[in-house]
């Protein structure tokens, strides 16, 4: 099993299945993909989905109608929900805030727009070699899952930064992931150094420019 990071919230993962979560991608990922799991549909999630020719899109319903909308054909949209399991892929609960009132307001204020429809989010737990959890842009998850890899949403928050930093990593200790895949730390305005990481947390910390390769639970090639 491979994984990579291709920028915004978007991993790649090559096991069982080729994997796309999330693609609003800044590097193009390989062809061929199975599955494209979109945690919710804010644009910075799912902005490129269009642009993947082939896979099974799995989302919310209302994310998936959000995806026909922007041309997704009807046979390849699932919905999906919480506790549902497709493949190697077992769907969680999203804690992303996308109905949070302080988000529209940080959106007026910074962005100077009204936020597009987040839909119902959701997490996605990939077991295959090793287990992956992918939980969008969310900083809490109150599950008692232990990952191998948890792929973080690392940033620099408009308000209170430092606090958020505290409990995003207060969120992964409890998780006690052996490795994070830092994600989400490359979006304007809200940029943040990944390798600050490895100042606070004991996990290894994957460096999202290479491909990791895993052979079981340890990591035995970076490319």
């Amino acid at each position: 099993m491979k994984i990579r990071y291709l920028g915004h919230s978007c991993v790649e993962i090559v096991g069982k299945h080729h994997i796309l979560i999330d693609p609003d991608f800044t590097r193009e990922p390989l062809p061929s993909v199975d599955f494209i799991c979109v945690s919710h549909a804010h644009m910075d999630h799912i902005g490129k989905i269009a642009q993947v020719p082939e896979g099974v899109v799995l989302a919310s319903p209302e994310v998936c109608i959000v995806a026909r909308e922007m041309g997704m054909p009807d046979v390849r949209l699932k919905p999906v929900k919480a506790g549902d399991q497709i493949a190697t892929i077992t769907i969680l609960p999203g804690y992303s805030a996308v109905k949070d009132p302080l988000h529209f307001i940080l959106s007026l204020i910074f962005r100077l727009r009204i936020p597009e429809p987040g839909g119902v989010p959701l997490s996605f737990l990939v077991q295959d070699d090793i287990d992956l959890l992918h939980i969008g842009d969310a900083h809490r998850f109150p599950h008692e899952i232990h990952p191998d890899i948890l792929c973080l949403p690392w940033r620099t928050s408009p308000v209170g930064p430092e606090k958020y930093k505290t409990v995003v990593i207060e969120m992964a200790k409890r998780m006690a992931a052996p490795y994070i895949l830092p994600i989400h730390y490359d979006l304007p305005n809200t940029e943040a150094d990944p390798m600050e990481l490895k100042t606070r947390i004991d996990s290894t910390i994957l460096d999202g420019a290479h491909w990791h390769i895993f052979d079981g639970k340890v990591v035995m090639e970076d490319l």
